[in-house]
């Protein structure tokens, strides 16, 4: 029983070593990981695929939460100014999440990248809209 705990907090004692070994320069989700140069890049990417109406209303463009993201089913993204959609449904994507000012009318403004870095569309909610 002695040799079983001993065991037990050895293996405890190595996962929070390497856990705390863990690179600070780098952002990682399920599917990706970044260095802190390339984080800054997709986030200027996305901020800057915005029109500037949206762009306003984030909080500040050189802050956004990087994640991955893979819808299993239809999912569309706006592409552009004129609203028309694109379906990225099971694409592999970079999703980066500007926080909004209090006063804004929309929910947390999201740009979702390719692999590459490229923009494939955003979404914006109105804080009206439930949650679906």
């Amino acid at each position: 029983m002695k040799k079983l705990i001993s065991l037990l907090i050895l293996v405890l004692s190595i996962f929070f070593i390497m856990m705390g070994c863990s690179s600070k320069n780098a952002v990682s989700s399920n599917m990706y990981s970044f260095t802190l140069e390339e984080q800054n890049q997709l986030i200027i990417s996305a901020y800057e695929s915005l029109e500037d109406s949206l762009q306003n209303d984030i909080i500040d463009s050189k802050k956004g939460e990087i994640t991955g993201f893979k819808s299993s089913g239809e999912f569309k993204v706006f592409t552009d100014k004129n609203k028309k959609t694109k379906d990225i449904n099971n694409i592999e994507t970079i999703l980066v999440t500007f926080a909004v000012k209090k006063d804004s009318k929309l929910k947390p403004i999201q740009v979702y990248l390719n692999h590459n870095g490229e923009v494939l569309g955003f979404i914006t909610k109105s804080k009206k809209e439930s949650s679906s």
